[in-house]
């Protein structure tokens, strides 16, 4: 079942300059995760792809069969056709969305930079110790309780109500895929993270600044927002850092565009 509010599960594409974000969205999400930040870096010149990822968007039933690679194959079509296109990418990913990103990396050296939000190197959820027992057991599981710090946010989100049991143990191989690869990703790129975030660790955010291969790594902690950091309650915040870091990667083809300090201090690596 879905639970769909006044937010739409349609893939978004809009037009822009030379410069395409991809943005991926999360687990059991939709498109409508990315909606207010693709909106914020439209505004500022940049094309947005934000795809639909295969299993998403219709019916819970429709992602119980759905393996990982499926969306690996279908990122690496958006990725290139934008390439053949001739145009410059930069790639996004809210939860899973950034472990697609951090493995697309790996296969595209072409990536300009990467921006990851909420990315879970490491889980909170103590059910992954049991995901192969589980898969005999049942076919879903009730996701955790929603926190958000603006009540106004689910609003804002499509996504089903529930994980399904067999294809979360995938993603879990998948994440811990590229846990292993991290050392290989060199691309820089820009973290956004909430001490809030009742899915990812801080010692997982930790590892992936710590263990990435990029020479340039900015980390950007956030104080109120829950898990779902693009859409909750500091979203205005993470569109600021993260047209800062595309001004960042100084390319007189990408739109300039000054980030003007928040209230959250950027770390640099």
């Amino acid at each position: 079942m879905a639970s769909v509010f006044e937010a739409s599960p349609a893939p978004i594409s809009l037009a822009g300059g030379s410069v395409t974000v991809i943005l991926l969205h999360g687990f059991t999400g939709s498109p409508a995760e990315m909606a207010l930040l693709a909106t914020a870096l439209h505004a500022k010149g940049y094309a947005v792809e934000v795809p639909l990822l295969v299993g998403h968007g219709t019916q819970l039933n429709d992602l119980l069969p759905v393996h990982p690679q499926q969306w690996v194959d279908q990122v690496d079509g958006v990725l290139r056709s934008q390439l053949a296109r001739g145009q410059q990418v930069v790639l996004g990913g809210l939860s899973m969305g950034s472990i697609l990103a951090l493995q697309a990396a790996l296969r595209f050296p072409e990536i300009r930079g990467l921006m990851l939000y909420s990315p879970p190197i490491g889980s909170r959820d103590v059910r992954r110790f049991f995901a192969p027992l589980l898969t005999r057991l049942v076919k879903t599981v009730a996701k955790p309780p929603c926190d958000y710090a603006d009540p106004t946010t689910v609003d804002r989100l499509w996504s089903y109500d529930r994980y399904p049991v067999i294809c979360s143990s995938l993603v879990l191989r998948l994440i811990a895929q590229v846990r292993r690869q991290l050392t290989a990703v060199h691309q820089p790129m820009l973290v956004i993270a909430s001490r809030r975030d009742n899915v990812v660790t801080e010692r997982g955010v930790r590892r992936l600044i710590d263990q990435a291969g990029a020479s340039s790594k900015q980390l950007v902690w956030l104080e109120r927002s829950s898990h779902a950091i693009t859409a909750d309650a500091e979203w205005p915040l993470v569109c600021e850092r993260s047209l800062g870091f595309l001004s960042s990667l100084a390319s007189p083809e990408l739109p300039a565009r000054p980030c003007n300090p928040g209230d959250a201090p950027v770390q640099m690596y």
